[in-house]
């Protein structure tokens, strides 16, 4: 769809500059034809010739105009989802992890029991003692819930992945890779780069490149926002830059609008949208704001850009919906986030 879009676009762009550049010169040969009729009629036939040339050349255009072929689409299912989802017996586990605690136990025996017992009690609990109908719990610091980790501690809480199992709890948690012994946080926090490589984004004529947002197409194909040298570059599959288009000043972030259609907040108070086309990037529209943009991110057909103090809600368009937050402590806080 994107791609018809583009080329009906061009094509209707294309008619209007062919009809604006005949009326120029139909409009010139017909200005010049006045200027000489009375003094050459060689001068005159000529200009009269090429006035009659034009004519058919602008007939033959808007001939072809009205006789394109007409385009229907046809929207063809992939069934190949289909047949993936038919060869699965389910889509996956619901796991759960139950934790038990132990409630804090109260002996019921009365004096005359204790005394006559004395010995079985020490026996067969020896890390307890009795007082007043209550049995005491002396704190014993391998089974205590604040419980430290030494370097020397040979056990099998420390894994391979930086995992710590703690023995008095049945949930496990997760050691983050760099912090202190000790220092655990949940599972879902921990965030591990698999691999790293340095690429060059510079193209002729740039100074040092300083990459301020980064977003990715449907197709895979990653674009970045170059502060320092005004632009937005187009990466293909080997992170090459294949495509580049030239801002009037510097881009702050950027945020993804469908497949291929980005939004790019620019210093000179502009949102500038940029469409990705077969390998090309194609300026689309611009919003001009009220206000400075920084920070930019969309959902659900909406805008949330940022200044440095506001967060403000826009829609597509550029109509302003409202402003959703202000900070008033005189800090500049929100500078690139939304």
């Amino acid at each position: 769809m994107d791609t018809f879009l583009v080329t009906m676009r061009t094509s209707i762009q294309t008619d209007i500059e062919n009809c604006t550049q005949s009326i120029k010169n139909i409009t010139c040969l017909h200005e010049d034809l006045l200027k000489i009729k009375d003094k050459s009629e060689a001068l005159s036939f000529i200009k009269y010739r090429k006035c009659l040339d034009q004519s058919l050349k602008l007939e033959s255009v808007l001939q072809e105009m009205t006789t394109k072929t007409e385009m229907t689409l046809t929207f063809k299912p992939d069934t190949t989802i289909q047949q993936t989802l038919s060869t699965l017996s389910g889509l996956g586990q619901i796991l759960s992890t139950a934790r038990q605690s132990q409630p804090f136990k109260r002996t019921t025996q009365n004096t005359d029991s204790r005394q006559n017992k004395p010995k079985d009690t020490s026996q067969s609990d020896p890390g307890h003692q009795t007082t007043s109908g209550f049995k005491v719990n002396k704190s014993n610091p391998e089974s205590s819930t604040s419980r430290s980790y030494s370097p020397g501690n040979q056990t099998s809480d420390l894994t391979k992945l930086g995992q710590v199992s703690d023995p008095v709890s049945s949930s496990s948690h997760k050691l983050v890779q760099g912090h202190q012994p000790g220092a655990v946080s949940k599972s879902d926090q921990i965030i591990k780069v698999k691999s790293s490589k340095k690429y060059r984004m510079n193209i002729k004529g740039d100074y040092t490149c300083f990459i301020s947002s980064i977003c990715e197409t449907a197709s895979g194909e990653l674009l970045l926002t170059d502060l320092n040298n005004h632009n937005v570059k187009l990466l293909d599959q080997t992170y090459k830059v294949v495509a580049h288009c030239v801002l009037p000043r510097s881009p702050w972030s950027m945020c993804s609008i469908d497949s291929s259609l980005m939004a790019v907040t620019v210093e000179n108070n502009e949102v500038h949208f940029i469409r990705v086309t077969n390998g090309q990037l194609i300026k689309d529209r611009i919003l001009k704001l009220q206000h400075h943009c920084n920070g930019i991110a969309h959902q659900n057909g909406n805008l949330y850009i940022t200044d440095g103090r506001a967060l403000y809600l826009y829609t597509l368009d550029g109509s302003l919906v409202r402003e959703m937050y202000k900070d008033t402590s005189g800090y500049n806080e929100g500078n690139n986030y939304s």
